[in-house]
């Protein structure tokens, strides 16, 4: 899948964008606050229903307008259009080939993104939650059930955490473990196996990446591997009582990287972890392709001050191997364009929210 053709209005500082995109490699260059990572932005909305800078709709749309709206046209062994408008109001609309659909979850299917960006470097000691939203990525496009049996899990969560808060009883309790349970079984088992082939693919990259650890990577379930899921639910009761939030199940997820059985986080330099980050990202996008036979879109919000040459290197050589289109945003495009010599791509520069294509040279 190829995005051809990307519209922005009243997103961020964007007022009125729209540019017909590369089929490999975009850079769009220009100074902070031009609107270069809102180009990114727009993309990962459009794949996923939500920003990767902000949960509040009122920063994502222009000042003094009522709603943005994002258009992208993309290609594959068919053509698609779609569209996503927010409204300050809070009101929703999302259109797949023209017609209105009420979920983001068929558009998210056709458009699967991956993203660097600098949040994306304190993944291994910034807390479980975005280790689990790499699983979920994985699972997501492996399997079509996957997402109901996660809101199935969200939803019995939310509402035994609530009777927690309450005081309810015990049985009142125990009328949402059953489906919790269930649920969870199943979400274990799917990640369960996406995890393991992502470990193998991870470290076959590693390999090229960081050979001076032997990293062990392992995926913890959410609750014992010699318990059930029901056994801890009724030992934790009380605790659970006393906090008001349940301590086992998928939500407590993880997949953990450890090096002579200390976490890898306290044992690789800042520079070793950020390569172990980019050799996830990397790993997830070959399994992908292994698994469906097609490429996922990458968005790389200046990367380039992240990494050293020799890594930038790397991953664009992993790139052009994946054939994925990528989108790259930098304060200098030649900061980015000496790694493409021989590629095709194009450069835009964005500039207080007007964006230009640049010439490429005769």
């Amino acid at each position: 899948m190829i995005i051809s053709r990307l519209s922005l209005q009243n997103f961020r500082n964007l007022r009125e964008v729209s540019v017909s995109t590369h089929s490999q490699f975009n850079i769009f260059f220009g100074e902070n606050g031009s609107g270069k990572t809102s180009l990114l932005e727009a993309i990962y909305f459009l794949s996923h229903g939500r920003s990767f800078r902000s949960n509040l709709l009122n920063r994502l749309i222009t000042q003094d307008t009522a709603e943005f709206i994002l258009f992208a046209e993309t290609q594959d062994t068919d053509s698609h259009s779609i569209g996503m408008s927010r409204q300050i109001k809070g009101e929703a609309r999302n259109r797949l080939d023209g017609k209105s659909v009420q979920s983001t979850v068929e558009i998210a299917r056709l458009l699967p993104t991956l993203l660097f960006d600098p949040q994306s470097f304190d993944l291994l000691y910034a807390g479980s939650k975005g280790r689990r939203q790499m699983l979920d990525w994985g699972v997501f496009y492996q399997k079509p059930e996957y997402i109901h049996l996660w809101q199935a899990a969200r939803k019995a969560l939310k509402q035994r955490n609530a009777a927690l808060r309450s005081g309810h009883s015990k049985e009142q309790l125990g009328l949402w473990a059953p489906i919790l349970i269930e649920a969870a079984e199943q979400i274990d088992s799917y990640r369960n196996l996406y995890s393991e082939a992502l470990i193998q693919t991870l470290q076959h990259i590693l390999g090229e990446f960081l050979a001076l650890h032997q990293i062990q990577i392992s995926y913890y379930r959410g609750w014992p591997k010699d318990e059930t899921l029901a056994s801890c639910l009724e030992r934790s009761l009380e605790q659970d009582r006393k906090h008001s939030l349940t301590h086992y199940g998928p939500h407590r997820a993880d997949i953990k990287f450890k090096i002579k059985l200390q976490p890898a986080a306290e044992i690789l330099s800042r520079g070793q972890q950020k390569t172990l980050i980019c050799a996830i990202k990397l790993a997830q996008g070959l399994l992908f392709k292994q698994q469906t036979g097609k490429a996922c879109i990458y968005l790389l919000d200046d990367i380039a001050s992240e990494l050293d040459h020799n890594h930038l290197q790397q991953i664009m050589q992993q790139l052009r191997s994946l054939g994925s289109q990528v989108f790259m945003s930098s304060i200098q495009e030649d900061v980015l364009s000496p790694y493409l010599q021989n590629e095709e791509f194009n450069s835009y520069k964005v500039s207080e929210g007007t964006i230009f294509l640049k010439p490429k040279a005769s």
